[in-house]
Order: structure tokens, then C-alpha cells, then sequence
């Protein structure tokens, strides 16, 4: 079982990206960009929502 990263997670790519790793064993820390108009987007509608770490970072701020 991998650990994986997986930013943009919060689109329509990264969420389906994301549930395919996680039902395939890996974990999974998701990255979403807290300032974009959908935030957790298609992520939130996950049936793993439980077995995936979520952050939420602005990738901008070098600070955060």
C-alpha cells in the first residue's frame, strides 16, 4: 500500500483520481485549493470521504 499525493483533488479529475487509489488500497492525502469556487468540489461526494486526509491549502501563499 502506497502513500500518495494527490493535489487538485477537489475537481472532477483529481476526486475520481483519488477514489480509484483509495479503492485500490493506497492512502491517500488530498490537496484542495481552499480559495477556488467549488473547494472540496466533487471530493465531498466521495463514498471514501472517511479514508482520505484532506488539506486545504491556499498554492499560492507560500506560507500556508
Amino acid at each position: 500500500m502506497a502513500k500518495i499525493l494527490v493535489t487538485g483533488a477537489g475537481g472532477f479529475i483529481g476526486s475520481h483520481l483519488t477514489e480509484y487509489l483509495v479503492e485500490k488500497g493506497h492512502r491517500v492525502k488530498a490537496f484542495v485549493s481552499y480559495n477556488s469556487r467549488n473547494f472540496w468540489g466533487w471530493l465531498e461526494k466521495s463514498k471514501y470521504i472517511d479514508d482520505i486526509e484532506i488539506y486545504s491549502r491556499d498554492f499560492k501563499d507560500h506560507n500556508s
